[in-house]
């Protein structure tokens, strides 16, 4: 039974082909929900995602969403880069949360399991040179919080609790168990 990623986004297909070559891509074009708590929200767009796809395609639909969490304030990916400069300056010295919600759904046998994960980043203070360096880069472009922990912005970060994978976008160890719970053998 195939594997079906419901995502464009080549950092989760990279992430993917870390544990499986053995998997499609198919893009969703559900709509990410914008209500609710972060968790329900990670949660109900990675779920509109694998529904979309599961209802045209059969097999195990992975969807997923990745949203990070300044007290309690929702930081989507930035629309310019202005927008990716103030969220910067935002994160600056505070430690913040990166929740990614997966769905997995065995369309044949009706088996759904979901796992919000979540990891705690801390980044240093980080000077007003060196966020207009990072924007330089455009390293921030359709990144949640607007930025890439696997990038240059590495070099902001003080210390992180929780799956590293996570931040990229997608939780490899807590995929791995909801694989099994769906019947994928690795």
């Amino acid at each position: 039974m195939s594997l079906i990623l419901a995502s464009k986004s080549p950092r989760r297909q990279a992430l993917l082909s870390r544990i499986t070559n053995d998997f499609v891509v198919i893009p969703s074009h559900a709509e990410e929900a914008n209500s609710g708590s972060p968790r329900e929200r990670v949660l109900a767009s990675a779920r509109a995602k694998a529904k979309v796809v599961g209802k045209a395609h059969s097999g195990i639909v992975l969807g997923a969403d990745t949203i990070v969490v300044l007290e309690g304030h929702v930081m989507g990916k930035p629309r310019s880069r202005e927008e990716a400069g103030s969220m910067l300056r935002s994160l600056s010295g505070h430690s913040h949360s990166v929740l990614t919600g997966l769905h997995l759904w065995n369309t044949t046998s009706d088996i759904e399991r979901e796992f919000c994960a979540e990891t705690e980043v801390r980044f240093r203070v980080i000077t007003e040179h060196e966020i207009e360096w990072y924007l330089d880069s455009g390293e921030y472009s359709d990144k949640a919080g607007a930025y890439a922990i696997q990038g240059r912005a590495a070099v902001f970060i003080e210390s992180i609790i929780g799956e590293y994978t996570n931040v990229m976008g997608l939780p490899l160890c807590e995929l791995s168990r909801l694989l099994r719970e769906v019947g994928v053998t690795l």
